[in-house]
């Protein structure tokens, strides 16, 4: 697989190791809440290659969510969205952040077709 195919999109390394030694646990617990909350919109939209994938996390700290892990469509969307998603998205596992993921995607497919 080359680099861009593979190429690593997140990774919960990166937040935590930017943060002061006092905010570290806090950074890995909302890079978690975030992911969590993504991926299984992304699971349930058919945009991750495995289904499984960010399932049952035990690592989160050498977690790495990567182009490779996504569809076609997938990738397309998290290039709309990622780099400007609320800060508080996935806070206590909500999916009201997820509005503007669900608006890019509708407009992705229907013009798609």
């Amino acid at each position: 697989m080359d680099r861009v195919e593979d190429l690593v999109i997140d990774a919960c390394k990166w937040h935590v190791d930017s943060e002061g030694t006092q905010y570290k646990d806090r950074a890995l617990g909302h890079f978690c809440d975030q992911y969590i909350v993504l991926l299984d919109f992304l699971r349930s939209e058919g945009l991750l290659r495995d289904p499984t994938f960010g399932q049952g996390v035990s690592d989160w700290m050498n977690f790495e969510f990567r182009k490779s892990h996504l569809t076609d469509e997938g990738f397309a969307l998290v290039k709309l969205c990622h780099g400007s998603w609320n800060p508080s998205f996935g806070q206590g596992h909500t999916k009201r952040h997820l509005v503007q993921w669900r608006r890019k995607l509708e407009a992705l497919r229907s013009n798609g077709e």
